[in-house]
């Protein structure tokens, strides 16, 4: 394919800005990603077939993760990394309920600024399924990492819960 003249307004470049439900996320540090898995089913076991064959894929699986690192240690980012916690006075902890409460759920968007397009990365209904850690070090400074997985809404399971949006700069 090569390089065109719109390759310069294509290209992503930057760490973008987070927002969670639509509001400012705060600070990030490190790589934020954007990761689609999918778990593809195929058959294999065909006899007579050298290989797996086109058009016998099924997906049966997907979920998008947005990962990203919070530096700031406040009562509200810790919330966001800990799913069913819950802050009373200066203390944050568990608040002992297994099931996690649907208000742990959020819509999280990365933006990245490019040459003439705001390139948008979504992840809806997801929750921090990744593990919480905190390390303190002398030259640098804790900057715990959220793995936001998307989930899908029972009540509409044709609209996905991740996208990528390609808007207007500023979009």
């Amino acid at each position: 394919m090569g390089v065109t003249a719109s390759t310069p307004a294509a290209l992503v470049v930057g760490a973008g800005e987070l927002f969670v439900d639509a509001m400012a996320g705060g600070a990030t540090a490190d790589d934020n990603t954007f990761t689609i898995n999918q778990t593809i089913f195929e058959p294999d076991n065909l006899n007579g077939v050298p290989g797996m064959l086109v058009g016998t894929q099924y997906k049966t699986r997907e979920e998008a993760v947005l990962a990203t690192s919070l530096p700031e240690v406040s009562e509200a980012v810790i919330e966001q990394l800990w799913p069913g916690s819950a802050t009373t006075g200066e203390l944050t902890s568990w608040n002992g309920v297994r099931r996690i409460p649907l208000s742990a759920f959020h819509d999280y968007r990365l933006a990245v600024d490019g040459l003439i397009y705001t390139f948008h990365f979504l992840a809806d209904n997801a929750i921090n399924q990744g593990n919480i850690e905190y390390n303190g070090q002398d030259a640098g400074m804790m900057a715990p990492r959220g793995e936001f997985h998307s989930k899908w809404d029972a009540s509409s399971l044709s609209a996905s819960p991740h996208r990528i949006r390609i808007g207007d700069l500023g979009s």
